[in-house]
């Protein structure tokens, strides 16, 4: 990269010679490694974060998806979209885990995605319940004789007792909503604690509508509090 005028002013200030300064640096890198090109390529394509029009103008990105039929390599945990498809994130914490959350589904790691999911899920019922309570009721949310916040399963519990304090918030609010967070974060311990990751694309597909919904759901909440 250094050796490649302007390439990080070019990537700084979104340059016109962008374009340019990337092939020659990719040129570059895969007459050593081909396989290491491929790998700076993927990463190059999710700070992009394009739009799919834009993508279709540039079928050698196809790679980063498909099976590649020189080597039968396969890339197929590469994904394009986001995991939680949010614009607008509010506060100060929040946007930068958004954005973790959604670069480890984009590179497929699952995992990590659903665990980082999980922490957003936990802190945004803190926030909740923080600022429905206050420190009048702080024992609901935290345990000041261990100095730490509730687990998330009290936490959920908790939010569940006092639903009737949250409803006029938000819509969808009711025991299937909770059914469907508690799930999630069963889920998400499973992964947390699992030596062996094997999710499926399909699973992802359905955590992936459940934690829009939930993070939708309480970010809302949020908001109107």
């Amino acid at each position: 990269m250094r050796n490649i005028d302007r390439f990080y002013k070019s990537w700084d200030f979104k340059d016109n010679d962008q374009q340019p300064n990337t092939t020659q640096f990719l040129k570059e890198v895969a007459e050593e490694d081909e396989e290491k090109a491929v790998g700076v390529m993927k990463r190059i394509y999710t700070l992009a974060d394009t739009d799919s029009d834009t993508l279709n103008k540039y079928p050698a990105l196809d790679i980063l998806e498909n099976e590649d039929p020189g080597t039968g390599v396969l890339h197929s945990t590469f994904r394009s979209e986001r995991f939680l498809d949010i614009d607008n994130v509010p506060g100060t914490f929040y946007p930068d885990l958004v954005e973790d959350i959604n670069q480890c589904y984009r590179i497929g790691v699952n995992d990590a995605t659903l665990v980082l999911t999980r922490k957003l899920l936990e802190n945004l019922l803190i926030d909740l319940l923080r600022d429905q309570y206050g420190k009048q009721e702080i024992e609901l949310y935290y345990l000041p004789e261990n100095r730490r916040f509730r687990k998330f399963s009290d936490l959920i519990n908790t939010f569940e007792e006092n639903l009737d304090d949250f409803q006029h918030r938000s819509g969808g609010l009711d025991s299937d909503f909770i059914n469907e967070l508690d799930a999630f974060r069963q889920n998400a311990n499973a992964e947390a604690h699992s030596i062996e990751t094997n999710i499926t694309e399909d699973e992802m597909k359905d955590y992936r509508e459940q934690a829009r919904h939930a993070v939708q759901i309480l970010f809302r909440i949020n908001q109107n509090l």
